[in-house]
């Protein structure tokens, strides 16, 4: 004969299970805070993220100050991190990253695995074909040569018969071979150009004096010669000033205005400012943020 269970006994067996899908049914239902306490540009999003409460981003974690990783291996940091946070903070969001070398970005992008690219890209026309930038800041390129300048490298007009190391799918690579044909239409031997997957890599070529320059984004340079005795920007050297924006895929539209409307309201408060202060990069700041999109 089996024994028969209490209604005391019963209830101290349910009490788990009850706790237990309580427990889940929370932290399926809510992924961030209640709708009701969300910023008003909350509502301006699209429904997917809504409904999602995350913002994917995607970076190259490998370009400091801009973005990049501290010692602990794990914790991601810079310029447009701050940044990143802040626009989703704006839009009641949860910020969460994805470190990708910087040429898959935009296939990411077209994929949808992530939904918008926080990562100093340059605004182009050929980018434009496949996505919509908000622009945030600009900045030129510059050349980084070994400490003492042993070429004696002062103008990119210099790099004829030379090595220059670039990042692949960076706005350097046609900065390098518009300059190396420049070399051969005055009969001068091309520029050897070689593209690496990080600036780290680059600069490894420039330490061992593989190459003559490393070209990359003027705020990277100034910040990477900062950090010891190896290597100096040439001075008085930038080219190619554009601005960088957020890019987000082409035609959605709905993301772009309301990140434009976050970054907007940043500037307009004062966080912007802030932290491009704290990192003293103020001079990539622009005076208002916009969209930039192919045809308009």
């Amino acid at each position: 004969m089996k024994a028969s269970v209490t209604p005391r006994i019963l209830s101290a067996m349910m009490l788990p299970v009850l706790l237990f899908g309580t427990a889940c049914g929370a932290q399926n239902d809510q992924p961030g805070a209640p709708e009701a306490d969300k910023p008003a540009l909350f509502a301006t999003l699209p429904a997917d993220i809504q409904r999602t409460g995350i913002l994917r981003n995607g970076a190259d974690f490998t370009y400091p100050p801009l973005e990049f990783t501290e010692a602990d291996g794990t914790t991601y940091t810079g310029v447009d991190v701050d940044l990143a946070n802040a626009v989703s903070e704006k839009l009641g969001l949860k910020l969460v990253n994805t470190n990708a070398a910087f040429g898959t970005l935009i296939p990411q992008l077209q994929s949808k695995r992530i939904d918008m690219v926080f990562s100093f890209a340059t605004v182009t026309e050929e980018r434009m074909q496949s996505v919509d930038f908000v622009e945030y800041s600009q900045s030129g390129t510059a050349m980084m040569v070994k400490k003492g300048n042993p070429d004696g490298i002062k103008t990119i007009d210099d790099l004829c018969g030379k090595g220059v190391g670039v990042q692949s799918g960076a706005v350097q690579v046609p900065i390098a071979e518009e300059a190396s044909a420049r070399c051969t239409a005055a009969g001068k031997p091309p520029i050897e150009v070689t593209q690496l997957g990080k600036d780290a890599e680059v600069q490894m070529l420039l330490r061992n004096g593989r190459i003559a320059v490393d070209l990359l984004d003027s705020p990277v340079a100034a910040f990477s010669a900062a950090q010891g005795d190896e290597f100096e920007v040439v001075p008085n050297e930038r080219y190619s000033v554009r601005p960088h924006g957020v890019m987000v895929l082409k035609g959605n539209r709905q993301l772009a205005e309301a990140i434009q409307k976050a970054i907007q309201e940043l500037m307009d408060d004062g966080s912007y400012a802030k932290i491009l202060d704290e990192y003293k990069v103020s001079d990539l700041a622009l005076p208002a943020a916009k969209i930039a999109s192919a045809g308009g």
